[in-house]
């Protein structure tokens, strides 16, 4: 009956009704809130340590990882975040990969220094290629040959299967450390690439090794020669093609999105998984992780510049917060496996536990062996590493998160022996434990055993006047506020303590100690206020080049921003510099470094040959103007920003001559892109003539954005207008790219209405200008008029090049100049000499016909007096004051908007109290100083007498201010160090006086 009943009862249960579509298990419901509410602690957790990491400086990974241990050692006792912890160690690790594992490694691909990785690349690809399987068979006859596994245990293949899941690094408890201690960006490179790449490495030698062992034992499909070779191929590059693939895809679409910082994140985020699920599942069935890394590395080189600025600040802080979210969480999965490993474990016996001690140390043996192998192209190709870096390249590879989940991977297939699964994951738990408790705890001593952080004397010298520099900002903004009634009742004497005043000064003393020592006491004095004192004339070069290339690129990056160069173009030029910086105890050599990357003449004249070719035509008109277009932008960029690197010469705090003999160097390379500008100008006028017309409206849309972002910003918009605004302007700046340009040369008509200065004339008196002139054409090195001839015509170049000399100096003008403004403010006579330096086209201008037009239109004349600066500043160079030193696009922009012409009488008065500058006649102030015609007037606070009829420019602000703007945004005042020095030394004093009262 008891039978019948259970029969019945079990037939019940079969024939219960089906659940609802609707229905949910309210038990997983709450078990799935479970592991949400456990990940979520697990985040805050983190942060608790990051807290205590920025206390104790104790590293951040080995500490997280702990508190995984604890917690997998602790789940019984926890309740229901035991429970979720233990739901959690049973993750499947396939969920792991997909998850967590292409966030990681995008975001380091991302982020690194491309250059760096680029020079690093062939020391990284073999670390991470032969590397990482030389490895695997080293650890694999570890576990053979030294800790005698037999057959039963694991197999050679399985052992190499082993060997390929260990061989996996992962170093960012070292290479955070390394950054913190201030390692070179090279040796970081190295370490960070090798991890990143031989991820996939490691997983494809994994997935060898595993078919093999599976053939082996009969449970797999045999692999043939042939088959290893295919599919090697295809996980190790057709997997990184993917990756450089969709990075073009996705590079194109971000080039169209403007302004819009959630497009741009998610389009990062969507490429970095469709990657890797394209390539690891859909079509290609190849490396996901490695084609995420293409992906990463294309974004780093090529991807970065096709951020818009306005939103690239978004996308970085986006992905900064989910690499440190995944691997936060990561190593608490990680922790929390190997507790649950060490507690749960009935196929490990006490002697693997011995075993596993014994492997750890011959793990290090087995990488030395591995790195020790590749030495001789380690030290010679890339940045060769030393022996202290050898030494912590071995000792930093610590084990984690990769290497733990391939060997879930075999943990959980069925098809392999029990005994053997389970000592995959043992082995693979207590390697990351031991590596990241043991390595990455005790990196740091070494590394400062090694003494492998080059500390040289100038930078503790910097470090010293930074220190010096704050105590005296500090002191400043203390006295602003006690001048505030606010903290009329303070207790400044404590305000000192609790800022940290005291503690300062000792670290300054302590320094001063460090640089005596280090320099020797008969050399220079520690305290001395020159930062450069004491160096070798190589060392103080070799610093003026480094500040030069740290400029540039600042300037490269100031241009991009504001839409005056291209991504492309400062892509390269940035480029330039940094390597640069690795070669400053050579000679500046930043020409040749752009000019390998351009195509020769001969290859563009064949393009403009064909241009009219229909169907390669568009294709060929199409490529100049996008090559020619680049290399315009950038040799015009490096001019420019050249230039104003060479009028700080006064402003370096280093010694004169060094400055000056560097300087020099750089005036080489901005005399060899203005030939090579030259060239491009005599032989491509019209394509030139289109790329300038991209350029300027590029740059006046990008204008037009920053514009309105700053008014929106200071509510001087509606919000639906600025909307509207940015939607069309963004629409402009996508249609700019895809513009077709015509490759013409216009008429000297046309050129004449569109040239600058002409702009605002009635269309009478330009009618007048464009008939008095004609065409002339003269050869190379051709004369078109001397100093002090009698000057009746003016020129503009449509083709060619010509030199202006005059005593003291020239000045180089090409395609679309006028020569020269001087003729038509002078007395009448050529102020120059002008010749051709290639075979020319001129336009010839009547000279009579724009001086009568400058006597009745007051802006017209305007322009020309400001425009005349440029000459007279460098012909009469020893009255020009300021005026000389300051970068001639920024003058005249100061001049545009800050100064006004005047014409005085003889015996009228005026105020210049800003300053000003006089073309004609002359004046005198109240101390009877005369300024002849010329000269540069310095602020006056009294009123200048005019004692001849003058004509002059007042300014409306001091023209300094453009020079000390300039010196303060590159920190170039040569007067600051001696300043602060001398601040900071009566601080100490008082400082000392009143440590002495409180005692």
């Amino acid at each position: 009956m008891a039978e019948h009943e259970h029969e019945f009862e079990g037939h019940e249960e079969e024939l219960e009704a089906p659940k609802d579509s609707l229905w949910r298990d309210e038990h997983e419901m709450e078990k799935s809130a479970n592991i949400v509410y456990f990940l979520t602690l697990g985040i805050v957790s983190g942060l608790i340590l990051r807290e205590i990491n920025k206390k104790t400086k104790f590293p951040y990974s080995p500490m997280i990882l702990s508190l995984g241990i604890l917690i997998g050692l602790l789940q019984k006792s926890l309740g229901y975040l035991g429970e979720s912890a233990s739901i959690l160690s049973k993750m499947h690790p396939h969920l792991i990969v997909f998850v967590f594992v292409p966030v990681l490694l995008f975001e380091s691909a991302f982020n690194c220094d491309w250059y760096t990785f680029k020079y690093q690349m062939v020391n990284i690809l073999l670390l991470a290629g032969p590397g990482c399987g030389w490895g695997a068979i080293l650890l694999g006859g570890v576990f053979k040959l030294v800790l005698q596994y037999d057959d039963n245990d694991m197999t050679w293949y399985q052992a190499f299967t082993l060997g390929s899941v260990l061989s996996a690094t992962d170093p960012v408890a070292v290479v955070a450390l390394l950054k913190e201690l201030g390692a070179s960006l090279a040796f970081n490179h190295l370490i960070e690439g090798e991890a990143l790449l031989n991820d996939g490495v490691a997983m494809v030698f994994f997935i060898f090794f595993n078919k093999f062992s599976k053939a082996q034992s009969g449970k797999g499909e045999a692999v043939t020669a042939s088959q290893v070779v295919i599919n090697f191929i295809r996980n190790s590059f057709v997997g990184p093609l993917l990756g450089l693939v969709l990075g073009i895809l996705a590079a194109l679409w971000t080039k169209r999105i403007l302004g819009d910082d959630i497009e741009v994140t998610w389009l990062t985020f969507v490429f970095t998984y469709l990657t890797f699920y394209w390539a690891e599942f859909c079509f290609f069935k190849t490396s996901g992780l490695l084609a995420v890394v293409g992906l990463g590395l294309f974004w780093s080189a090529f991807g970065k510049t096709r951020i818009r600025s306005s939103v690239e600040h978004s996308v970085h802080t986006v992905w900064g917060f989910v690499q440190y979210s995944c691997d936060t969480l990561v190593f608490i999965l990680v922790g929390i496996i190997v507790g649950t490993q060490v507690i749960d474990e009935t196929f490990i016996h006490k002697s693997d536990y011995i075993r596993m001690i014994v492997f750890y140390f011959f793990m290090i043996l087995a990488r030395f062996i591995m790195i020790l192998t590749f030495w001789p192209f380690l030290r010679c190709c890339g940045y060769p590493i030393s022996k202290s870096e050898f030494i912590v390249l071995v000792y930093g590879g610590l084990r984690g998160a990769l290497g733990l989940t391939l060997s879930l991977m075999v943990g959980c297939d069925e098809e392999l022996p029990a005994r053997f699964r389970h000592l995959s994951v043992f082995y693979a738990a207590g390697m990351a434990a031991l590596t990241n408790l043991v390595n990455g705890t005790t990196c740091k001593a070494l590394v400062q055993y090694l003494e492998m952080i080059e500390n040289p004397v100038v930078k503790k010298k910097v470090y010293k006047k930074y220190l010096e520099e704050l105590i005296v900002n500090s002191q400043d903004k203390m006295r602003e506020l006690e001048s505030d009634q606010f903290y009329s009742m303070a207790d400044w004497n404590q305000v000192n303590q609790l800022i940290g005043q005291p503690k300062f000064i000792e670290k300054i003393e302590k320094l001063e100690t460090e640089i005596k020592y280090m320099v020797g006491s008969n050399k220079i004095a520690a305290n001395s206020s020159n930062l450069y004192e004491g160096l070798t004339d190589q060392e103080i070069f070799g610093e003026v080049r480094y500040r030069i290339y740290r400029i540039l690129k600042g300037l490269y990056y100031d241009k991009f921003e504001y839409g005056l160069c291209e991504e492309d173009s400062v892509r390269l030029l940035v480029e330039s510099s940094d390597i640069g910086l690795d070669h400053t105890k050579s000679i500046l050599n930043i020409w040749d470094q752009l000019y390998k990357n351009f195509l020769n003449f001969s290859s563009v004249n064949f393009f403009f040959k064909v241009k009219e070719i229909p169907l390669v035509g568009s294709f060929a008109k199409e490529y100049m103007i996008k090559h020619l277009g680049f290399v315009y932008d950038v040799t015009t960029t490096f001019l420019s920003c050249a230039n104003e690197v060479l009028h700080l010469t006064d402003s370096f705090p280093m010694g004169k001559d060094a400055v000056r003999l560097v300087m020099e160097e750089i005036q080489r390379e901005i005399d060899k892109a203005e030939g090579y500008l030259g060239i491009l100008n005599d032989n491509f006028p019209e394509i030139v003539r289109a790329i300038q017309t991209k350029r300027a409206s590029h740059s006046i849309l990008t204008h037009q954005r920053h514009y309105l972002d700053e008014t929106q910003q200071n509510g001087l918009v509606d919000e639906k207008e600025y909307q509207l605004l940015k939607k069309e302007i963004n629409t402009r700046l996508v249609d700019l790219e895809n513009h077709q340009f015509e490759m013409i040369l216009p008429s000297f008509h046309v050129l004449a209405m569109e040239f600058p200065i002409f702009s605002g004339l009635v269309s009478t008196d330009l009618d007048n200008i464009i008939k008095s002139a004609y065409e002339k054409r003269f050869a190379c090195d051709e004369i078109i008029y001397e100093q002090g001839m009698t000057c009746q015509n003016i020129f503009i170049i449509s083709k060619g090049n010509v030199v202006d000399e005059f005593e003291g100096g020239s000045i180089k003008k090409g395609l679309g100049s006028l020569i020269t403004y001087t003729n038509l403010i002078g007395d009448g006579t050529c102020m120059s000499t002008a010749k051709t330096t290639a075979d020319s086209l001129l336009y010839s201008l009547n000279l009579k016909i724009l001086k009568e037009l400058m006597q009745k239109n007051p802006e017209f004349e305007f322009k020309i007096y400001i425009n005349s600066i440029e000459y007279l500043r460098k012909m009469f160079e020893s009255q020009a004051g300021p005026l000389v030193n300051l970068e001639i696009k920024r003058l005249l922009d100061f001049f545009r908007t800050k100064s006004k012409l005047k014409k005085l009488s003889q015996n009228q008065k005026c105020d210049f109290i800003f300053g000003g500058y006089l073309f004609r006649g002359e004046l005198k102030d109240v101390n009877n100083n005369i300024y002849p015609q010329y000269s540069y007037i310095p602020p006056q606070e009294t009123e200048c007498l005019a004692t001849k009829d003058s004509i002059c420019l007042i300014f409306d602000d001091q023209v300094d201010s453009l020079n000390t703007q300039m010196l303060k945004q590159l920190d170039l005042d040569p007067h600051k160090d001696q300043q602060i020095q001398e601040r900071y030394s009566q601080i100490k004093r008082t400082s000392l006086q009143e440590k002495k009262k409180h005692h």
